[in-house]
């Protein structure tokens, strides 16, 4: 059996966890778009980078360019060879 992850105690969830997250979930889907729009907005306003208007890292920006990952797709193991249940 492998550790728990980092930030995880490795427990399973009890019920009233599952009240909680089923409280949550309720609540979140319970808002209206005007609600969501203000929560978004009062969360950048109190957790945004304060560099985020530094000549600095709007440059770095400008120049930064992600790369994406590939990875080999893994054998399929049908006759067809690559289904689309596999692809």
């Amino acid at each position: 059996m492998r550790p728990p992850a980092a930030g995880t105690n490795g427990r399973t969830m009890t019920e009233p966890d599952h009240a909680l997250v089923a409280r949550v979930v309720q609540a979140i889907g319970d808002r209206t778009d005007a609600q969501c729009a203000a929560l978004a907005i009062a969360l950048a306003a109190r957790w945004s980078p304060p560099d985020r208007h530094e000549p600095a890292a709007a440059h770095w920006l400008r120049h930064w360019h992600p790369r994406p990952a590939h990875f080999p797709p893994p054998a399929c193991s049908c006759k067809t060879g690559r289904c689309l249940v596999c692809n």
